[in-house]
């Protein structure tokens, strides 16, 4: 699926329904494959086409728009902890995949669900990183396998910090690496976008055209 090919409003409409939720009958996360037709470029490009499909539904639906917290691409083989990146109270995390042979899975768990089944006790003691014993997130917990290892993989998910009221409900995430393999790479391109009535419009297009001009991977 090339890029004239990705049907980007239905794709944002899929990625909205399912984690801009404000309550946890919706999964707070949405998975795509793109296929394998595409170049890092062009998935860039869809990736911050996106974006701006979903700022527009964001400004309908809760009168704010979506600004980059970052954008990145990066070769990432590091295992990480259950826990939401540093961005405003209200965000949103785009990992999109490029192809490649090193095994990992992504692990995404359903805090808010967790703590409706623990007595509202979570919330009240919201860190970004959990801290306590990983096992009592297993029944809110959701493992992605590794993809499609030739394809272009988009997940999104919300990324909206629990210490401060939020009109839509976050989740934490994990990266687990199944076998570390530094002779090959991992690039991972790791967008954070948060809502705000703030316009930050020329700004998002510096930000954006230095994305996608870019040659850079950091490690």
């Amino acid at each position: 699926m090339t890029k004239t090919d990705v049907p980007i409003k239905d794709l944002a409409q899929q990625c909205f329904s399912a984690v801009f939720r404000t309550d946890t009958d919706k999964p707070g996360f949405h998975h795509f494959d793109l296929g394998k037709n595409n170049t890092p470029l062009e998935f860039r490009t869809i990736m911050t086409t996106l974006k701006k499909e979903l700022s527009l539904l964001s400004e309908t639906h809760f009168s704010k728009k979506l600004s980059y917290h970052w954008l990145v691409r990066f070769d990432q083989q590091v295992n990480t902890p259950f826990h939401v990146d540093n961005a405003g109270d209200q965000s949103f995390l785009l990992l999109g995949y490029e192809p490649s042979e090193v095994e990992s899975e992504l692990h995404i768990a359903d805090y808010h669900a967790f703590t409706k089944a623990n007595d509202q006790e979570h919330i009240a003691n919201f860190t970004p990183v959990f801290k306590d014993n990983e096992s009592l997130l297993v029944p809110f917990t959701t493992k992605l396998k590794s993809f499609n290892k030739e394809a272009y993989h988009i997940v999104i998910m919300n990324n909206s910090n629990a210490t401060h009221p939020a009109e839509t409900l976050g989740v934490y995430h994990k990266a687990v690496i199944v076998e570390q393999d530094f002779s090959k790479s991992r690039v991972v391109n790791s967008m954070v976008l948060n809502m705000t009535s703030e316009d930050r419009s020329i700004k998002d297009r510096q930000m954006e055209e230095k994305y996608l001009n870019t040659t850079a991977i950091s490690k």
